[in-house]
């Protein structure tokens, strides 16, 4: 797999957001659904967006 971008992991949130749009619509808002799909999306768009300079 090739070098994601940062609109990759944007495409990827949207699609996440849609899901859990339609699974709230179909079990009712107070449906939980775990965020660590999301969380691993955010923690690599992060690294991917983060300098060549940056020493973190």
């Amino acid at each position: 797999m090739g070098k994601r971008t940062a609109a990759d992991f944007e495409r990827e949130l949207a699609m996440l957001a849609q899901v859990r749009h339609r699974l709230r619509g179909s079990e009712g808002e107070d449906f939980r659904i775990p965020t660590t799909t999301v969380d691993e999306v955010l923690d690599e768009l992060n690294s991917a967006e983060r300098s060549p300079w940056d020493p973190t």
